[in-house]
């Protein structure tokens, strides 16, 4: 099997996804690519790929509004890093938009929003719901002719066939200098290389996830497009704690979060120094403040520390055309 990034031979091995499916895994060691070669868009459409990511973890799934609010609590810091005063006005386009969460963000910022959702429940959401446009394929968004000055995909690009050619059409989507901003699982997670935990290892790969990727698969990828430029980070997402929590348990837990958690921002309110009655159970207000500095220090240097070695557990991907 050739390598959907660069053609080269790959390696086959097969092992049980999360909930213990059986799949086959293609490994590229060019690239440091692993993929699989079928195309989950059917799956996707019906609304199945809950059932794989969460309930065949035992994780619920959660009902729309909670999903809603836990996607806007997560589309807030997009919003705030990559859109300003100069958006305003402008065409953003979400691939993958889900109920909406993100683009409602992006209409208050005051942007034109537009989304591309598969799941036609949840795209007639957004269009009757929330009132925003949007396309069920990217073939329909891409006959409107329009131009973006932003493209957001979001924990996307792992379900996507033949990603090479799916990200040229993106980039050629956008109007001059403007910019695609991927987000997408790393392969060089910490959690199953460093930390070994096997628990996760299993819980890792899912049936509908065919493309994973390293920070180098993205950049050989990012060597083959039509672009001006391109910057490729890794971030931490998940805290201290939350790896804590794999190595005691095996299990994981649910956060409200794709790709990361609150443990420890909910476990800085609950030390907050205003909650803490001086004599009550013999605990003074200055040791909850210092414990909680403690342990926001020790999770700023845990992620600081992985993601300046290239092993945080999301890549970010931002090109400009």
């Amino acid at each position: 099997m050739g390598c959907s990034i660069c053609g080269t031979r790959t390696s086959a091995r097969s092992l049980k996804a999360r909930g213990g499916t059986n799949l086959t895994l293609w490994h590229c060691a060019a690239c440091d690519f692993d993929f699989q070669v079928h195309d989950p868009t059917a799956d996707l459409t019906a609304d199945k790929l809950d059932d794989s990511r969460l309930k065949a973890a035992g994780l619920d799934i959660p009902a729309r509004e909670r999903d809603f609010a836990n996607g806007l609590a997560q589309s807030a810091p997009y919003i705030a890093e990559y859109l300003g005063v100069a958006d305003r006005g402008a065409n953003v386009l979400e691939v993958g938009c889900s109920w909406g969460y993100l683009l409602k963000l992006v209409r208050e910022a005051g942007a034109v929003p537009i989304g591309v959702e598969l799941n036609r429940v949840r795209a007639q959401y957004v269009n009757e719901q929330l009132q925003i446009p949007c396309d069920l394929s990217l073939e329909a968004c891409e006959r409107r002719g329009i131009r973006f000055r932003k493209i957001f995909l979001l924990y996307v690009l792992e379900y996507v066939p033949a990603p090479l050619s799916y990200l040229q059409r993106l980039i050629d989507m956008l109007e001059e200098s403007g910019q695609l901003v991927v987000v997408t699982p790393s392969l060089s997670d910490p959690l199953k290389d460093l930390w070994r935990n096997e628990a996760f290892r299993r819980f890792f790969y899912d049936q509908h996830a065919i493309n994973y990727l390293t920070p180098r698969a993205v950049e050989r990828l990012v060597q083959r497009l039509r672009k001006s430029s391109a910057v490729c980070t890794t971030r931490q997402g998940y805290s201290f704690v939350n790896h804590l929590s794999w190595f005691l348990t095996g299990a994981p837990r649910t956060t409200g979060v794709v790709g990361g958690d609150n443990f420890v921002s909910d476990i800085l309110a609950q030390l907050r120094p205003d909650t803490v009655v001086d004599g009550w159970g013999g605990a003074p207000r200055a040791l909850a403040a210092r414990l909680a500095e403690l342990i926001a220090d020790l999770d700023s240097n845990y992620r600081g520390v992985l993601e300046q070695h290239g092993y945080g557990n999301q890549i970010h991907l931002v090109i400009t055309r």
